[in-house]
């Protein structure tokens, strides 16, 4: 799997991308299960470190390695792989980029928190309260505590008013900085970070309708999340590392479809240095 270089895609490519990556969601769904679950419990280890800026960061961290983790677990469904962890969880440069993206997302939180994550984290507290599930106030009159700290909703205000937001800010983040296309690069090609860094921006260029596509997509989300009182959160993780995949796979490799499910296509050997389709 030989990448190509960026190449012009239809305006609606971007809704062939989700469905592509849905299909592979659909093929291995216990694989995608059973790694988000292993994803949400290092999301619970990240959140319960005490100090905010420590804890925010690391969960910013897991976030991007979850991408990554997904990005690779897709390409397994769409080869028709085991889906061994050798395979799937990242190696080493993929965890050096996810520390760079991470901390560079940290650091744009703290610009756009006020005027993005903030309002979202809101918008989610007034539905949890809006359908009885917390009280800004208890029985007795005193101020209640954090949605966060109830111990009936807490899980799923973590989950969705935490989590996702943190998915959708990393998303977006890589959208806005025209590094959509990054974490697919190395973790499937082993792509120096500046140059797939370049790369993916060029994409854009050649690209601007699909890649606003992907905006509303991110945008969809979050509405999704909100309404289902945050349920949904921890699945925007496999959701969109598939589309991660699918859409990069189109973009770079000029393949928009999946392969057919059924007989592996490549060799356990193959799979490791990612040869050409051909093959």
């Amino acid at each position: 799997m030989s990448a190509l270089g960026p190449r012009p895609t239809e305006p609606e490519a971007w809704q062939g991308w989700l469905r592509e990556a849905a299909g592979l969601l659909v093929r291995r769904p216990a694989a995608f299960l059973g790694y988000t679950a292993g994803v949400a419990a290092a999301l619970l280890l990240a959140h319960s470190v005490a100090w905010a800026p420590l804890r925010g960061l690391l969960t910013l961290l897991v976030v991007v390695l979850a991408l990554v983790l997904f990005v690779r677990l897709a390409l397994v469904a769409d080869y028709n792989r085991d889906a061994r962890p050798f395979y799937v969880l990242p190696g080493n440069l993929d965890g050096a980029v996810a520390l760079t993206a991470g901390a560079g997302l940290f650091a744009a939180y703290g610009a756009l928190g006020p005027l993005l994550f903030w309002p979202l984290a809101d918008s989610l507290e007034t539905v949890l309260t809006g359908v009885g599930l917390y009280e800004e106030r208890l029985a007795s009159g005193a101020p209640a505590p954090p949605p966060q700290e109830a111990f009936a909703i807490g899980p799923v205000f973590v989950a969705g008013g935490v989590w996702a937001l943190a998915a959708v800010g990393a998303l977006a983040g890589l959208l806005a900085f025209g590094q959509w296309f990054l974490l697919p690069m190395v973790a499937l090609h082993g792509a120096h970070p500046g140059m797939a860094m370049w790369m993916s921006v060029h994409a854009y260029a050649v690209n601007p309708v699909s890649m606003t596509g992907l905006l509303g997509l991110l945008l969809a989300a979050v509405g999704v999340v909100v309404l289902t009182v945050g349920w949904l959160g921890v699945l925007l993780l496999p959701v969109f590392g598939a589309v991660l995949y699918t859409s990069y796979r189109d973009v770079f490799l000029a393949r928009a479809e999946n392969h057919p499910p059924g007989v592996p296509v490549l060799t356990e050997a193959e799979l490791l240095d990612q040869p050409d389709d051909s093959v």
